[in-house]
């Protein structure tokens, strides 16, 4: 089986999993269509990073696709998502032909994605750096300003405000970039500008939304 064929049965199980426990497990949060989005993009920053920091590309872009299998499964804690993923991709891994130590490694990366915790022993490593790297790029791309935006649309004031208290948020990510490669980090602020040139951009048109005074 060559890498691309490999590449295709990861993410047809990812996109039947995803679909299948939001089906089982209905949540207002549970979007299969976003979240598997979300997920060929991680992919697509994963190997970009890699590439640039000299990491094993394969083992990256197989975690970048792996890392929210388990995100719409009844867990005790949203942060038990990564280490329930590492535990339901093992098998596949295997099945498609990896070395015991390709597994581990990349069920590895999977498992500390959320919080840097696995349920095994493991050197940490940058294949698993750049997973993490690569899902936070992308929680912060473009269409999260509209996800920011969407629910206060009616109420530019009660916008505003929520956007002043982003903006803050979003300076202190900037100040102290808290991603782990140099590369992750560049897009990291460049993701975290755009949305902070903009945000600014609509606070200060709602502070114009007012009469001139003279």
């Amino acid at each position: 089986m060559n890498q691309a064929e490999r590449y295709t049965r990861l993410a047809d199980f990812v996109r039947d999993r995803l679909e299948r426990m939001a089906q089982s497990y209905p949540n207002a949060n549970h979007d299969p269509v976003y979240r598997w989005e979300h997920t060929l993009r991680v992919a697509q920053y994963g190997q970009q990073i890699a590439l640039a920091e000299g990491a094993d590309v394969e083992q990256v872009v197989v975690g970048c696709l792996l890392h929210d299998v388990a995100h719409f499964d009844p867990l005790e804690s949203y942060k038990d998502h990564g280490r329930a993923g590492a535990r339901l991709s093992r098998p596949l891994l295997v099945d498609l032909g990896y070395s015991p130590a390709q597994v581990k490694s990349i069920c590895y990366a999977i498992a500390v994605h959320v919080d840097g915790k696995s349920e095994f022993e493991h050197p940490h490593t940058l294949e698993a750096d750049i997973v993490s790297d690569a899902d936070n790029v992308d929680r912060f791309g473009a269409y999260r300003i509209l996800q920011w935006c969407l629910p206060e649309m009616g109420d530019f004031s009660a916008l505003a405000r929520k956007l002043r208290q982003r903006v803050t948020q979003l300076e202190g990510y900037l100040a102290n970039n808290p991603l782990e490669t140099a590369t992750g980090r560049a897009l990291f602020a460049q993701q975290l500008q755009r949305q902070v040139t903009f945000f600014k951009d609509l606070i200060a048109e709602y502070d114009l939304s007012r009469p001139p005074v003279r």
